[in-house]
């Protein structure tokens, strides 16, 4: 009998203890409901049938109905059929593959007028026996930040006034026609187009009717031009036109680009006439005019040469067109021994590295980015806009690429012996035509072996466009290189048009801020909203943010409150040679 009222008192705690443990879950399942419901994403659960068996607050939000109308439902129930077809394919990437899903994702409003961007994150969730039960996603709201790209991607690539192709988005498509030139031996044509005294209506009449007329010029012009082709401006007057596909044979190419161009001549006075002011101010234009189609061409020469028919047509008075001949090679030949000398350059021991620093929140120097020089006995210093572009071109850059690798590693090395300089990084430009070699990865590993440098001190700066190439190859080389220890910079940044899903998948530590937008961030809003967001999405994917060409104190002042981590420009120093650095550092000439 002693044993019942035992028994009684055993069952009752253990009762006791099944409700604590009850409220406790069901105060902790609160707590969890209450933090998923805060926050500013959407957060849901899928059945293994893809039906919704949770949703937070901003998912019923995002679809506009209450969470109880949400669970049990599909996405076809809620969603147009297209919109849920893809959403369908991604969550059977997760839960037939067990992978995880980084993905742009467009959501349609309740209002089914309005198409947002998110980007999805879904992952796998697993039952006891290790199969898979559900999903879990993570979707944040990316529309305004993709609105932000392409405007900056117009603003990047097209001429606001004209709403023309820019000269960045027109080198772009030259490069393009120059490489399929050398495949088809087809001939191209470039034309100059410049508009003669056009100041004269800017300075009688004002910017303004100087700006409608090239509006209306704009348009005249592209009347004319073949879809396929490329009309541009350059800025100011000048205009540029890339006409492709002209056939086999010189002299046809050549009356096919002289039939357009007087087209040209006779639309932009045709443009005069139908302005409804200034009609007694009649406008003219000068064309020069270059054919290419042989594997010698390239988009400097192409731009050179047509610039120079350009000045002869305007030397003969205008109103006219000329076409680039034998004997305006002066310049050219002048890049030719340039050339030539570029070859001897590495063997003459006449390059050397310049170093600009890179300096933290606290404007303390914590690493350099190397730049090339070249010291020719005759000319002088030669800017790298001269001679890199020929490096690129007969693939001198490869050795010269490895010779600044190795020489960045070898000044790493020296500097990891001294206690001043040894926490310093390097930052090394990298070439699409570099960083392709199949032997890459090894002549990687050989500087860093040969050196003695710490691979965690090196950092390969790589651009947008470079990433776009290749994507799986460029990937698969950087994870490799990662693995040394080596750190990945993403330059330039904010000039080419990435993807937020691509970027997410790449082992990059960093992003360099273009200067072309750092130079904006006092003056213009548009280039302050781009670094703003673009510290934002930095922050967002745990990537360090260098702002490039920082040239005042007051630009250093704005980055630093909007969040970015690493500076560099002439404000804390121009590139240095080695021991002018050296002697920089030692003086703490950085400003504070």
């Amino acid at each position: 009998m002693v044993l019942v009222p035992v028994l009684i008192v055993a069952g009752l705690a253990y009762r006791r203890r099944l409700t604590k443990e009850a409220e406790r879950l069901r105060a902790g399942r609160e707590e969890l409901a209450t933090i998923l419901d805060s926050v500013d994403a959407c957060i849901y659960v899928k059945s293994a049938d893809l039906r919704y068996q949770y949703v937070n607050h901003k998912t019923a939000q995002s679809i506009g109905l209450p969470v109880d109308s949400i669970l049990g439902k599909t996405d076809f129930d809620l969603f147009d059929t297209n919109m849920a077809a893809d959403l369908r394919f991604n969550d059977q990437r997760v839960l037939q593959q067990g992978e995880k899903v980084v993905a742009e994702e467009g959501h349609v409003l309740a209002t089914g007028d309005t198409i947002r961007t998110y980007l999805s994150i879904k992952l796998p969730l697993h039952a006891a026996d290790g199969s898979i039960r559900a999903l879990c996603g993570i979707s944040t709201d990316v529309t305004e930040y993709r609105d932000i790209q392409e405007s900056k991607y117009r603003l990047t690539y097209y001429d606001p006034l004209t709403g023309l192709p820019n000269r960045r988005l027109l080198l772009d498509r030259l490069g393009m026609v120059v490489k399929g030139t050398r495949r088809s031996e087809r001939y191209a044509a470039l034309l100059f187009i410049d508009l003669d005294d056009f100041k004269v209506v800017n300075e009688t009449q004002g910017l303004y009717s100087g700006d409608r007329l090239l509006s209306r010029v704009a348009r005249c012009l592209e009347e004319v031009v073949r879809e396929s082709d490329t009309l541009a401006r350059l800025g100011a007057d000048e205009f540029v036109l890339l006409i492709h596909d002209l056939g086999l044979d010189v002299e046809q190419a050549a009356h096919a680009a002289e039939r357009v161009a007087e087209k040209l001549l006779s639309q932009i006075v045709n443009a005069r006439a139908e302005e409804d002011r200034l009609p007694t101010l009649p406008i003219t234009a000068s064309i020069g005019i270059t054919l290419f189609a042989d594997g010698d061409a390239n988009v400097e020469t192409a731009m050179r040469q047509a610039d120079i028919a350009l000045q002869q047509a305007k030397a003969a008075g205008g109103n006219t067109l000329r076409f680039f001949n034998a004997e305006m090679q002066a310049d050219v030949m002048e890049r030719v021994s340039l050339e030539a000398d570029l070859h001897q350059a590495l063997a003459r021991d006449e390059l050397c590295l310049h170093y600009q620093v890179q300096v933290d929140s606290r404007a303390s120097v914590i690493g350099v980015e190397a730049l090339i020089r070249w010291n020719h006995p005759k000319r002088g210093l030669v800017p790298p806009m001269l001679f890199i572009p020929l490096a690129e071109k007969n693939r001198l850059i490869l050795p010269i690429g490895y010779w600044v690798l190795e020489t960045a590693c070898r000044q790493l090395a020296e500097w990891a012996k001294e206690r001043d300089t040894e926490s310093l990084y390097i930052a090394v430009n990298v070439s699409s035509v570099q960083f392709h070699q199949t032997d890459f990865v090894a002549r990687v590993q050989h500087a860093l072996e040969v050196t003695g440098a710490d691979p965690a001190r090196l950092v390969l700066e790589v651009t947008e466009s470079l990433l776009m190439e290749d994507p799986q190859w460029v990937r698969e080389i950087m994870l490799r290189l990662s693995k040394l220890g080596i750190r990945f910079a993403l330059d330039d940044f904010g000039t080419g048009f990435s993807s937020l899903n691509y970027l997410k998948r790449l082992p990059l530590h960093g992003l360099k801020i273009d200067k072309s937008f750092v130079n904006g961030v006092l003056e213009d809003p548009v280039d302050a909203a781009i670094v703003n967001t673009t510290i934002t999405l930095a922050e967002s994917l745990g990537l360090e943010v260098t702002a490039e060409g920082v040239e005042s104190e007051a630009q250093h002042r704005w980055l630093l409150e909007h969040g970015c981590q690493v500076f560099q420009g002439y404000y804390f120093g121009r590139p240095q040679a080695r021991d002018n650095l050296k002697l920089m550092l030692a003086e703490s000439f950085i400003p504070t």
